[in-house]
């Protein structure tokens, strides 16, 4: 016995196999036909509005994504100069427990490589920037520890207004990420229901999978 694809299969095999019923039952006509587009036209309306829309946010939201990227870079390059100068200001120390108060376990957990987490970089070099205008290194000068967090607050205010900007945009797609798995399931609910309608009519089993493509499970070899 023929097998429509499993529920849990992904969105664009489910959709695929709906836009292969449908047009293979375009062509042979009659009850399979009128089945068919019953069944399956609305939902591929549904879900080709969906695809617009997602594809338009895909489209707003990829560069903003690369501008994310470009700036977390600029951030991470003045995280490095800044700790470069602290470490030179207070006289390159092979070890010193200031400078572990400051950047503990070095520079890398200000950047934007610690876990890929973008989007909460902004945060961690603000309070970098509160550190190091705090004087907290008795060898470093109040002017140097000034200055080094002003150029660390200005990369935290650049990095965290292009994040902000793609907040929304991100958020949209994500719905209809969301929106366009949903739809996906209501048209495989469609397709089992076409073959039930198919059943009903008269139609064999091999005379169906002939229109709806057959997913049966392949056999275990032995």
């Amino acid at each position: 016995m023929g097998e429509v694809i499993r529920k849990d299969a992904p969105a664009d095999d489910i959709i695929g196999d709906v836009r292969a019923t449908l047009h293979t039952a375009s062509a042979k006509g009659g009850s399979l036909r009128e089945l068919a587009e019953q069944r399956l036209v609305p939902v591929l309306t549904l879900f080709d509005g969906v695809e617009a829309q997602r594809n338009a946010a895909r489209a707003e939201a990829e560069p903003l994504l690369a501008k994310v990227e470009a700036e977390s870079a600029r951030a991470d390059d003045a995280l490095a100069k800044v700790a470069d100068d602290v470490w030179n200001a207070v006289g390159r120390p092979t070890a010193d427990p200031a400078l572990s108060i400051l950047f503990p376990g070095g520079m890398s957990y200000f950047a934007d490589h610690e876990d890929g987490d973008i989007p909460g970089q902004p945060d961690r070099l603000e309070v970098l920037a509160q550190l190091l205008g705090s004087g907290i290194h008795p060898k470093l000068s109040l002017d140097k520890a000034q200055a080094a967090a002003a150029e660390v607050k200005a990369a935290a205010a650049a990095l965290r207004s292009t994040v902000e900007a793609t907040r929304l945009p991100l958020e949209r797609l994500s719905v209809l990420d969301r929106i366009r798995a949903a739809v996906a399931k209501s048209a495989h609910i469609e397709l089992v229901h076409l073959k039930r309608l198919y059943k009903a009519a008269g139609f064999s089993e091999a005379e169906i999978h002939a229109v709806i493509p057959d997913r049966g499970r392949a056999r275990r070899r032995l």
